[in-house]
């Protein structure tokens, strides 16, 4: 049976176990999906140094040829993840996992607007770390009045993330920090 997709969350300070467990699962995921996989990023605010997040490390999976194949996709089951499809996102196959540590996989085509968008972002972020102080304080606030769960948060911080993806592009394209 296939649980919902809302989930309660929490906000936590940076982890420094976030890029370590990155490669752990990126390595799974590459082994799993083999010769399928174009590119495995960490995204997301536990990508971002010193940045407040959801304890879940969200990984970027690039296909070479997008939608995921059923042979994929219960490649990643095999590894505990369950499956959601698009969940609201054309575009993007959504998995988690919740073992030791909490996972999320976006499984997109390889070249989107998802990889080009989610990167900028992270990179923005990084590149920015006062910018991205302010997002996390933000998202602190939405979950201190009382964005509990992953849907009430994902509303809640919006608007701000919708800003943040117009800043993101704008300084990628100008190519300057």
């Amino acid at each position: 049976m296939r649980r919902e997709i809302d989930e309660p969350v929490e906000i936590a300070e940076y982890d420094r176990r976030w890029p370590v467990w990155f490669e752990q699962d990126a390595a799974e995921v590459r082994q799993a999906l083999g010769s399928a996989v174009h590119s495995v990023e960490h995204f997301g605010s536990t990508s971002v140094p010193h940045l407040s997040a959801k304890p879940i490390v969200d990984i970027l999976v690039a296909l070479v040829s997008w939608p995921l194949g059923r042979a994929e996709r219960l490649a990643l089951e095999d590894l505990g993840y369950e499956y959601f499809g698009e969940a609201g996102v054309p575009g993007r196959e959504y998995l988690r996992r919740r073992t030791a540590h909490a996972t999320n996989l976006a499984v997109v085509a390889c070249g989107s607007t998802l990889v080009v968008d989610n990167l900028a972002v992270r990179d923005y972020l990084i590149a920015h770390p006062t910018v991205a102080r302010s997002y996390g304080d933000a998202k602190r606030a939405a979950w201190n009045q009382g964005a509990r769960s992953l849907l009430q948060l994902s509303r809640a911080k919006a608007e701000l993330v919708g800003r943040l993806l117009l800043d993101a592009r704008a300084w990628r394209k100008a190519g300057t920090p």
